[in-house]
């Protein structure tokens, strides 16, 4: 019976796995130093009694109650999660006289690029007769 050898084949695999490991450990490291700053982002936020959008390209803010069924009113307030001044959107419909929404721009007179926003939401319907919370969302500008 013939045996061969194999402690060669061992430490030279053992070598090639720790030069692999090595490697990637270096790729993530440098894929967490080269990271990007927080990314924006767009909302299309749809409800029974109409919708709300921001569309980062722009910085438009817009809100906009349905002109359907009697009185409507979409109402976001707007408040950067690190504190500071919130502002606050309401849109009514046709009933009122106003179709179409109502928008604002959110430049950086209010805040800097790249800043965490909460907008949260109410709604208003005629023949229901109360305003109804419709949550939260976060975007960042």
């Amino acid at each position: 019976m013939r045996y061969q050898d194999l402690s060669g084949r061992k430490e030279i695999m053992m070598k090639n796995l720790l030069k692999a490991a090595a490697v990637g450990a270096a790729l993530i490291a440098s894929s967490a130093a080269m990271a990007q700053p927080a990314m924006a982002s767009d909302l299309s936020w749809t409800f029974s009694d109409g919708v709300i959008s921001y569309n980062d390209s722009t910085n438009k803010f817009c809100v906009r109650a349905y002109d359907s069924e009697g009185a409507r009113q979409v109402s976001a307030t707007i408040t950067p999660t690190g504190g500071g001044r919130s502002v606050t959107v309401t849109d009514k419909n046709d009933f009122y006289g106003h179709s179409g929404g109502t928008c604002i721009y959110l430049n950086s007179s209010y805040v800097p690029e790249n800043t965490s926003l909460s907008v949260s939401a109410k709604s208003y319907w005629g023949e229901r007769g109360t305003w109804v919370g419709r949550g939260s969302r976060t975007i960042t500008t």
